[in-house]
């Protein structure tokens, strides 16, 4: 079982998240209701990097959830500093017990700039972020309509 959520301010993140989620075959849920989510869903965690620290409506949610041992894909969107926002953020996921086996990046946009960002490439990579984890991450537990479903 797959679990897409997110954190978003602008939008970039939800719609880097819609993208993986529509791959998936799932819902994207925002962190402010996503609730607790089962303790054997493989989560996609996507959100923005903002100055490297987590927002507070994400740091509610992993503190609601149960992480340590759980393994996630991390997907952040970012104006700039990719790598050392990225950084700070994995280490904050990991201090809450979850493992990151897989990362993606996206770049963000100003308040005030595009708001058709991100693009159909950004959102076509998001999609194959998606399969590729999906695929490489599958555990004889899923159901094999859901792998099968993610392979045609």
């Amino acid at each position: 079982m797959f679990e897409v959520v997110y954190c978003s301010s602008l939008g970039t993140t939800r719609k880097v998240a819609e993208a993986i989620a529509n791959q998936l075959g799932v819902t994207a849920k925002d962190v402010k209701t996503a609730g607790v989510l089962p303790l054997d869903a493989f989560i996609f965690l996507g959100t923005g990097c903002y100055r490297g620290e987590l927002p507070v409506e994400l740091k509610a949610f992993l503190r609601k959830n149960m992480f340590p041992g759980r393994k996630i894909a991390l997907f952040t969107t970012s104006i700039l500093g990719f790598h050392t926002e990225r950084c700070k953020i994995e280490r904050q996921i990991e201090d809450s017990g979850a493992a990151i086996v897989r990362n993606f990046s996206c770049y963000g946009r100003l308040p005030d700039a595009d708001k058709n960002h991100p693009g159909w490439l950004d959102l076509k990579k998001a999609a194959w972020f998606a399969r590729s984890a999906a695929l490489t991450l599958y555990t004889p537990q899923l159901e094999t309509a859901e792998f099968v479903s993610l392979v045609s």
